[in-house]
């Protein structure tokens, strides 16, 4: 089972304010006598965010009865997570999810897919170092996700999708990925602009902002697990692939490419591709690079790869193009209704 919720608290102004759900991860963390890292509890780490005191606007803040390792997370916390949402942040102007770094960019990509009727602002950040270090970034992640969430424009919120505050960037949260371990530029989103740049002055792209959907907030399913990754590398071989394919239960294949969504063209790669994608196996391909796009066909190696039956995944992340295929998964049964949502952009997780 996920994680629940069980410590709520109330800080700063009455009305409606922010709802900020803590899910664990290093930002609430305090080093221990003997130097290891343990997490705070919701009130003590309050204590060190004196700017949260100081808003115009009230804030509800919600922990799980057990922090998450974001390392550790998994889909039953990834439902946790949207259902304390669903459950909690209505009546509330923006919502603040504080999370590990390792896994932040599945968790806003998961959450972009899984919840519908988003109207305002879901924010999520962390930090490289503990709130409670002298030198932490923390502080300002997590007091400009406020800002950020809280943020009205002709009395409408300004980012009313799900996004990444990190550093001084705001990333649509299905475009952002972990880019650095050690620096407190951590994420990036290769293929889309930033929504917002936070320096002197917080200065928002609104062109690239998505409309609010149609409330109420819901989830209206959940994630399948039945998917199965390939990395391909020089060294990878027949039976790695036959591993892979023949799981019990598969229903859908994340391929990682070269290049431009290139692959080998052995006969033994091509002819257990196209025989997983006959019974009723979704392949995806997406590229190893960061930037840029898988482009059917612009090699044959590529063009090969795709007469399998495979479809390209464009210019989606790894991470969105994990967590979309879950979720359509569950939604669907009939594969060809898979393949066609996956090549779809359903949150702005893809140009198309």
């Amino acid at each position: 089972m996920g994680a629940t919720v069980q410590d709520v608290g109330h800080f700063g102004a009455d009305g409606p304010g922010l709802f900020v759900l803590y899910t664990g991860g290093t930002i609430g963390m305090l080093e221990g006598p003997g130097g290891g890292l343990a997490p705070l509890d919701l009130h003590s780490l309050m204590k060190y965010v004196p700017t949260a005191h100081e808003l115009p606007v009230g804030l509800t803040v919600a922990a799980f009865d057990e922090a998450i390792d974001s390392a550790t997370i998994g889909v039953a916390d990834w439902l946790a997570i949207a259902d304390a949402l669903v459950e909690h942040s209505p009546g509330h102007i923006g919502s603040v999810v504080l999370h590990g770094t390792d896994t932040m960019a599945y968790s806003a990509s998961a959450l972009s897919f899984l919840l519908e009727g988003i109207t305002t602002p879901i924010v999520l950040t962390g930090a490289q170092r503990p709130i409670t270090s002298i030198r932490s970034d923390g502080r300002e992640n997590l007091t400009t996700a406020l800002e950020v969430a809280a943020a009205r424009f002709t009395g409408a919120p300004v980012v009313p999708e799900v996004s990444i505050f990190f550093n001084d960037v705001l990333l649509r949260g299905n475009r952002a990925a972990k880019v650095h371990a050690s620096s407190y530029r951590g994420f990036a989103s290769p293929n889309l602009a930033p929504l917002a740049t936070a320096g002197v002055s917080l200065d928002y792209a609104t062109d690239l902002v998505r409309a609010p959907g149609t409330g109420p907030l819901r989830r209206p399913g959940g994630m399948s697990t039945d998917v199965a990754v390939i990395q391909l590398h020089p060294a990878f071989d027949e039976a790695s692939l036959t591993a892979t394919l023949s799981r019990d239960g598969l229903r859908g294949v994340v391929l990682q490419a070269y290049g431009a969504g290139n692959g080998p063209t052995h006969r033994w790669f091509l002819d257990g591709l196209q025989q997983a994608v006959d019974r009723g196996v979704t392949v995806v391909v997406t590229t190893q690079c960061r930037a840029g796009t898988v482009q059917a066909g612009l090699y044959a190696s590529g063009a090969a790869l795709l007469s399998t039956g495979a479809i390209s995944a464009g210019d989606m992340t790894f991470e969105a193009a994990v967590t979309k295929l879950m979720v359509l998964l569950d939604r669907h049964a009939d594969p060809d209704d898979v393949r066609r949502e996956m090549q779809q952009d359903l949150c702005g997780e893809i140009t198309v």
